[in-house]
């Protein structure tokens, strides 16, 4: 598999899930920069090596749910193959973190706030 069909693989699952989750709703993908080397936020530099996809949803119009939405997050992930673990809430933020194949992913909801929020991380291009 290459880069760009494992990018494209993530991608396409965020949005299911997302959709999946808050199913009247149509998600976004809010970053998608592609492939990018995985040190160069601490300025290294070298040949790309992973993708990072976020892709928001949820419901503006309804009163926030978080725990709701990251246990359903939780099921519809577990159906899908991922295995979930939730983090301790803090400060109103609800999380889980989620593995598959190596792909990486986060998803957050906070009491305050309407949108669910899903961030996933391909596996490093060494490992495809």
């Amino acid at each position: 598999m290459t880069l760009t069909e494992a990018r494209n693989f993530l991608r396409s699952e965020l949005l299911v899930v997302a959709a999946t989750v808050v199913p009247d709703q149509t998600p976004t993908v809010t970053q998608d920069v592609g492939p990018v080397d995985q040190g160069a936020l601490s300025g290294d530099r070298g040949p790309e090596s992973v993708c990072t996809i976020t892709v928001e949803t949820g419901d503006p119009t309804t009163t926030p749910d978080p725990e709701a939405q990251i246990g359903f997050a939780a099921e519809t992930l577990e159906s899908r193959g991922w295995k979930v673990t939730f983090s301790e809430v803090t400060d109103g933020r609800h999380e889980l973190t989620a593995r598959r194949e190596g792909y990486d992913l986060t998803a957050t909801a906070e009491t305050t706030d309407w949108r669910l929020t899903f961030t996933g991380q391909t596996p490093h291009v060494d490992d495809l």
